[in-house]
């Protein structure tokens, strides 16, 4: 029996807000704002192509896109057909956001502003999508802004923990982020306050700097923070942009900080579900209570690997401690495309679960529901009525 989750709504656990492109895009612009590559592609002017080759640069989710877009839009399955029709829709640019939303039935976005930067408005992009919004407040934007005021680490840290309270204190916000696994890696160690303090003047004069011990005291000063607001600690886990430190990114170097005692009642919350170590993230969240994962990234952007992954994550991961997401960043059909390609592979997973005698449809329907959708509402319900709208 087939498993439907069309009519199902969906709740984007992790995205980024955007803008409308000022001029219509062309065909390399457009791969471009589909890419995660730091360093845009590069077509050498001797390149040779062939007829019904894709555009270079452009992988499978890309191609996956073109397709639906293109029964979408009602033309030619092509990139350049495809741009075309998308420039003419995105003239109303508030219109097509908000039609490509409905159409996925995608009801609310917890968005991360740190990104891009200077951080857009919260409020024009709530109306721009014409859904729900919440936010998760991203730590590193905030440790940058102080490390240029203050000019020794003990008034750094005192400001820093009220800026993040402060935060935290905001109906809007669900919780903290961070992106350390960009900077210094997940293999967090314990709190030194004093190495901390040594590392500080190398934080001031480059914020990039790996600075090891400054950036694991930071994510703990976090961690406690939302311990005391009973908000959830975002952390990025597994692959991002070329800039990831990709040998200490997988969420098992994380085990050792989740299994303190002191936040044993911290909510956790795995962006990414540690992609391509889907099943490590998926094993800690079966082990620790309050540690949960969404699947965004490896969702679209795997393309037809999403179908294996979700199959993957359920090999160990509870039905109730994985959620829906996207990591759209550039452009709404990320969102609508993270929707659409989920529920069709997920129908899939959960119509072979069905046939196997594992379940029934109703229970298959029920699990579809939880991750698209009830979870979130579980995990967060203190926040749900926060929502910027």
């Amino acid at each position: 029996m087939k498993v439907s989750l069309k009519d199902c709504q969906a709740i984007d656990v992790h995205a980024h807000p955007y803008i409308a492109n000022a001029v219509p895009f062309t065909v390399d612009e457009y791969v471009r704002k589909l890419s995660l590559a730091v360093i845009p592609n590069q077509i050498s002017p001797n390149y040779k192509w062939v007829k019904n080759q894709p555009y270079p640069g452009s992988n499978m989710w890309v191609q996956i896109l073109t397709g639906r877009l293109a029964k979408y839009f009602s033309c030619e399955p092509t990139l350049e057909a495809v741009v075309a029709q998308r420039n003419v829709k995105a003239a109303n640019y508030k219109k097509f956001t908000r039609e490509l939303f409905q159409d996925a039935h995608l009801t609310g976005v917890v968005a991360d502003f740190g990104y891009p930067q200077p951080p857009l408005s919260k409020t024009e992009y709530a109306d721009l999508c014409g859904a729900r919004i919440w936010e998760v407040f991203r730590i590193e934007p905030e440790m940058v802004r102080l490390g240029e005021e203050c000019q020794n680490f003990g008034e750094f840290i005192e400001k820093y923990r009220t800026v993040l309270a402060d935060a935290l204190k905001r109906n809007e916000v669900v919780g903290l982020k961070s992106i350390i696994a960009y900077r210094s890696g997940l293999d967090i160690a314990p709190m030194d306050q004093g190495n901390a303090a040594a590392e500080y003047e190398a934080f001031r004069q480059n914020t990039r700097a790996k600075v090891k011990s400054f950036r694991d005291y930071c994510l703990h000063v976090a961690m406690e923070e939302c311990t005391v607001a009973n908000k959830v600690m975002h952390i990025h886990t597994g692959i991002g942009d070329g800039e990831v430190v990709l040998p200490k990114a997988s969420p098992s170097f994380l085990l050792d900080m989740l299994r303190d005692s002191k936040y044993e009642k911290t909510k956790v919350h795995l962006v990414h579900g540690g992609y391509p170590w889907v099943e490590e993230a998926a094993f800690i969240v079966s082990i620790l209570p309050n540690v949960y994962m969404d699947l965004s990234l490896q969702n679209p952007f795997s393309g037809h690997g999403v179908k294996r992954i979700l199959s993957q994550v359920f090999e160990f991961a509870p039905f109730d401690k994985v959620m829906y997401g996207s990591d759209a960043f550039t452009v709404p059909e990320m969102n609508w495309l993270g929707v659409q390609l989920f529920k069709e592979c997920f129908e899939e997973v959960l119509g072979s679960w069905v046939e196997s005698d594992y379940m029934d449809a109703e229970t298959a329907r029920v699990i579809g529901e939880m991750v698209l959708y009830r979870n979130f509402e579980n995990v967060y319900q203190d926040q749900l009525k926060g929502a910027i709208t």
